[in-house]
């Protein structure tokens, strides 16, 4: 489908995502820069999108998020020079996701805007689907 870093099959298959879904997030987030896209933003909300899932800062805030990166030691810069712990958390998230919606378009949708009622993140859920295609529709 799209080139990846050898890592990414195997953060697949521990978090049971679809190597397709990880690979068509990541084009839609960083398209062919990959890792070299680095940090995006500022987001309306002052936040960034960081490396090739473009994984949202809020991930990163304790103040914010109970799942925060921070407490498994997880920094901006990691996120922006590791591929595959960006790849690992894209990956992660998408598990949260999915478990918690059960459907891709809703756990897409969460993915990109944090609310699977998102018109933003329901349009960005469609566009990874249509590249992935039927058996995610």
């Amino acid at each position: 489908m799209f080139a990846l870093p050898d890592c990414a099959v195997e953060i697949a298959a521990y978090y049971e995502v679809p190597i397709q879904v990880v690979a068509a997030v990541r084009q839609q987030e960083s398209g062919s820069r990959g890792q070299a896209v680095g940090r995006i933003g500022p987001n309306k909300n002052g936040t960034y999108d960081l490396g090739a899932m473009q994984i949202n800062t809020w991930w990163l805030d304790p103040e914010t998020n109970r799942n925060h990166l921070q407490q498994w030691g997880i920094t901006e810069q990691e996120l922006l020079e590791n591929e595959c712990t960006n790849i690992a958390v894209g990956t992660w998230i998408l598990y949260e996701n999915i478990t918690r919606y059960g459907d891709w378009e809703a756990a897409l949708a969460a993915y990109n805007a944090g609310s699977p009622e998102s018109p933003v993140g329901q349009q960005y859920a469609n566009q990874v689907l249509a590249t992935l295609g039927d058996p995610y529709q």
